[in-house]
């Protein structure tokens, strides 16, 4: 096909014919079908009298009718002189000129379609017989153009077969190109036929017969487009495995294929059109339409498209269940059965591993004990779960490529939360404290509840439940109260500067040695620490379990008041004294204050 037009010519006794004419034009694609070369030369010929008196008798007249009548006339004899002209020209001159000649016709088409409306709405017989011949002569020629059309298909269709791969894929242009015209003619010709049939005029022979030929050709181009659907999803199921190369051609005859299929689909829209002025039954056809478009169109719901939608979709079901329904409920058992498996071997091993963790010499933390426990379970299960999809028949690697790419995603928008997970890994591997410890961190002190990688929950002595972030936590300085077995308390008791040290001394040390918590070593300390302004220090220190700590600091305490007590030993506390002196004077009394401190 050339890059600006392609015309075919047929020279059949007297008479030349234009067949279709394609012009392309800015990248648009017209079809140029039609083009009467000879519409007055010989089929005008034995009506050229006729018309000529009729309209010299008609030239007083200025009514409606008239104006189409020499319409027609005129817009003829401009046909008659192109056709003369096209017959010696060549080349761009000659498709200027067959295109002008299709414009006419089709100019011609919309007056005939005027004046038939006004005739079947005047019923004047008078006015139809110009108007009758003109039509005649239009369906005679859409006749021969659809002989023509059909002839060049198969010829067309021969070539593409006997060429070479490559070669086929281009010489498929212009047989879509003549489908869609072969589609147009037989929709003009109907309009022909009912054109003739509103002017009273027994068409039911040649309808009958072109209803045949419509039918023939729908149920035809039904087949081809259904054909190309299944051949183009062979293609696409090809492409597996392919090297580059092998894929691009197959990718190239998958596009050619495409437009095949657009091609059908276009045709057979217009043929499905037509049939229905025709009252013919074309749920299946619409319904293949369908299937390869999608589009929904308001005939899609009528009930019988409906129905056969559905039935189709159903009868393809069942046979695809019918196919595929051992091996999916076999696939279904296997994936259910390693899921119990693996669930089986969870248990197992969490059984193995908790003995394992709590052997003496590994040392692990409770919450390092936990960890582990936890996630070899989590990790069997995820394991299980990539198996069992893979023999359902999932494809794991997208999915695995997948889980990447969302996992930089997720790792940009929960960067809080990888944070505190890092600090809890963190302290999941240098084991600061453990759950039931008392610890002070983030400005917290409590005991340590749970621990998981993202926050720690800490309970406070008043018994407040907290939530504190691990980040929070690493960050800061972690006070463990509870690490050690073993803590000294630290103790300080004042006596006052007249009390007797060494008395003072020996209760401390007889509180001490009567309480059974207190460590023999390391030993106590009982040591006089400073010398205040109104006291004399001591500073207690015996050391105790941890798990006693509170308790031997509390009762210590409580013992020492109460011996002092029993003793006569002050506990001080600074005091101020002030004195006040009168002194006299000639104006009146004059009272003055000098204060003293004093120490009792």
């Amino acid at each position: 096909m050339k890059s600006k037009y392609c015309v075919s010519i047929l020279v059949s006794n007297n008479y030349n014919y234009t067949s279709i004419l394609t012009f392309h034009k800015n990248g648009l694609t017209m079809r140029y079908y039609l083009s009467f070369l000879l519409i007055l030369l010989c089929s005008f010929s034995g009506l050229s009298q006729a018309q000529s008196a009729q309209q010299k008798n008609n030239e007083a007249v200025k009514s409606e009718e008239t104006l189409n009548q020499s319409e027609i006339t005129q817009i003829s004899d401009t046909m008659k002189l192109l056709t003369k002209k096209a017959q010696t020209l060549k080349g761009d001159r000659l498709a200027i000129v067959q295109l002008e000649i299709y414009n006419m016709n089709e100019k011609l088409r919309k007056v005939l379609k005027s004046a038939v409306e006004q005739s079947s709405v005047e019923q004047k017989n008078s006015d139809k017989t110009l108007l009758t011949q003109q039509i005649q002569l239009q369906t005679e020629y859409y006749k021969f153009y659809l002989s023509y059309v059909e002839q060049k298909l198969d010829n067309l269709q021969t070539e593409i077969e006997k060429a070479k791969k490559d070669d086929r894929l281009l010489m498929q242009i212009p047989l879509n190109e003549l489908r869609i015209g072969q589609a147009i003619l037989y929709t003009e010709q109907y309009q022909n036929y009912a054109w003739l049939q509103s002017l009273g005029i027994d068409t039911d022979k040649s309808i009958s017969q072109f209803e045949d030929k419509l039918q023939d050709l729908a149920h035809f181009t039904s087949a081809a487009l259904n054909y190309s659907l299944t051949y183009q999803e062979s293609l696409q199921r090809q492409l597996e495995g392919l090297s580059a190369t092998q894929a691009e051609k197959i990718n190239l005859e998958i596009s050619y294929l495409q437009r095949d299929i657009n091609t059908y689909s276009k045709a057979l829209s217009r043929l499905v059109d037509t049939a229905d002025s025709l009252n013919i039954n074309t749920v299946e056809l619409r319904h293949e339409l369908f299937t390869a478009t999608g589009d929904i169109t308001h005939d899609l719901f009528s009930w019988a498209v409906l129905k056969s939608t559905f039935v189709s979709w159903f009868t393809q079901f069942s046979s695809w269940f019918v196919i595929n329904s051992p091996n999916m409920f076999f696939n279904l058992f296997m994936f259910v059965l390693i899921l119990a498996l693996a669930r089986v071997v969870a248990q197992l091993v969490q059984h193995l591993l908790k003995k394992a963790v709590k052997a003496p010499h590994l040392k692990l933390s409770n919450l390092m004990q936990q960890f582990i426990l936890s996630m070899s379970v989590k990790l069997i299960f995820c394991i299980a779960l990539l198996i069992a999809l893979a023999q359902v028949g999932l494809d794991l690697t997208p999915v695995i490529a997948g889980l990447g790419v969302a996992g930089i995603i997720i790792g940009f928008a929960l960067q809080d939360t990888l944070s505190n997970f890092a600090s809890g890994m963190m302290l999941l591997i240098y084991r600061p404290f453990d759950e039931g410890d008392w610890i002070n961190a983030a400005g917290v002190e409590g005991t340590v509840s749970h621990v998981s990688l993202v926050n720690t929950t800490i309970r406070t002595f008043s018994n407040e439940v907290l939530l504190v972030p691990n980040s929070k936590i690493w960050m800061e300085v972690i006070i463990n109260r509870t690490y050690e077995k073993v803590r000294r308390v630290d103790m300080i008791f004042r006596i006052g500067h007249k009390d007797s040290i060494a008395k003072a001394e020996q209760i401390f040390e007889d509180i001490l040695a009567a309480d059974e918590r207190v460590l023999k070593a390391p030993a106590p300390i009982i040591k006089v620490n400073t010398l205040e302004e109104s006291s004399v220090n001591f500073i207690v220190r015996p050391w105790v379990r941890t798990d006693d700590y509170i308790d031997v600091m509390r009762d210590c305490t409580r013992e020492v008041k109460m011996r002092f007590d029993a003793e006569g030993i002050n506990i001080p506390f600074p005091q101020q004294d002030i004195h006040l002196h009168i002194v006299g004077t000639d104006m009146g009394l004059n009272l003055s204050s000098n204060p003293t401190r004093t120490q009792d």
